[in-house]
């Protein structure tokens, strides 16, 4: 398993993003709360009677 650090740097080097060791510890620091808040949003459920709006129309 990879640190947040190896992590971090992997997903910026695939973006062809360079980061100072300084830049990728910051990173790295924060990047579990980071991901915590994303997996979160899918972890949200509609109500039944709820359908997602797919389509918005200034009429309905």
């Amino acid at each position: 398993m990879s640190t947040p650090e190896e992590t971090v740097a992997f997903l910026l080097e695939t973006a062809g993003i360079r980061a100072s060791e300084a830049e990728l510890a910051i990173l790295g620091r924060l990047y579990p709360a980071q991901r915590a808040a994303v997996d979160a949003l899918y972890t949200l459920e509609l109500a039944e009677a709820e359908e997602p709006q797919l389509v918005f129309s200034v009429y309905s």
